[in-house]
């Protein structure tokens, strides 16, 4: 693996396996329920409207291909996508804003690869892997 690997994730846990809950649904959470003010709520809208044009959705979360498999990997984003960085930065900032504190797990070992691509990559995790 050329480069490192962060986690954005807040302190909710995802069942079943009590890993960290990422930022992707804390911020659609906040869309949805409408957390932010009218400013930064169309900021943060953007912002996930441009993951959804700029971010592949992965077609692989559990280690079977069996439809019904528990998704247990769980996502890093490659420092190398510094426009990526950039944005998660800025959803963390935007959430920090409303009491929902964020932190950047970081790891080289992120697990066994499920699925890979130019930004992101999905594993199950190692045992010593942060999550």
């Amino acid at each position: 693996m050329a480069d490192d690997l962060i986690r954005f994730v807040t302190d909710g846990r995802h069942p079943p396996y009590g890993y960290r809950t990422g930022i992707f649904p804390s911020a659609y959470k906040a869309r949805r329920e409408n957390w932010l003010a009218s400013g930064c709520h169309d900021e943060l809208c953007d912002l996930l409207l441009w993951f959804s044009d700029n971010l592949p959705v992965p077609d692989r979360f559990a280690a079977s291909r069996h439809h019904h498999a528990k998704h247990s990997g769980i996502s890093w984003i490659r420092t190398s996508a510094s426009d990526h960085m950039q944005r998660l930065r800025r959803i963390a900032a935007l959430r920090h804003g409303v009491g929902i504190p964020v932190q950047e797990l970081r790891t080289a070992r992120p697990g066994y690869i499920l699925y890979e691509d130019d930004f992101q990559i999905v594993a199950l995790p190692f045992r010593d892997t942060p999550r």
